[in-house]
């Protein structure tokens, strides 16, 4: 495989887990809610506030999709990074404030969430052409 079809892979897949993490909790906030490891362990529920964080992921999918399918450097580095801005606040958090068993789980897999984009930014320096630097003024 290549360099590039790494890149696009893990691309698709971490627009996967945004896409199914978003379309589950602005749908059905009350079922993530209540079966996610954790959640539940903050209440109250506040129906606004996961519809937003599903929506978050939603549009966080399409930067992370539009990376996977247009694979230009500025575009992929925006995206890996915003995720990376996410992510690491999350892993943080639950890393700093520990659960039952399900936590050290759901901790090992936001630490592969934080690892995924970070490799794929040392990919993406190599593997990527830089575009074109245009000034947004000219034409």
């Amino acid at each position: 495989m290549t360099v590039r079809a790494w890149l696009r892979a893990g691309l698709v897949f971490l627009t996967f887990v945004h896409v199914a993490v978003g379309s589950w909790t602005l749908l059905f906030p009350h079922s993530f809610y209540g079966r996610v490891p954790t959640v539940g362990d903050y209440p109250p529920f506040n129906e606004h506030l996961f519809r937003d964080f599903g929506a978050m992921n939603l549009a966080m999918a399409v930067v992370l999709g539009a990376g996977a399918v247009f694979l230009e450097r500025t575009l992929v580095y925006v995206a890996l990074t915003s995720n990376l801005v996410w992510a690491v606040p999350h892993l943080a958090f639950h890393t700093a404030h520990p659960a039952h068993t399900a936590g050290a789980v759901l901790v090992a897999a936001l630490g592969v969430i934080v690892a995924i984009p970070v490799v794929l930014l040392v990919l993406t320096r190599g593997a990527l052409p830089a575009g074109e630097r245009r000034r947004p003024w000219r034409r």
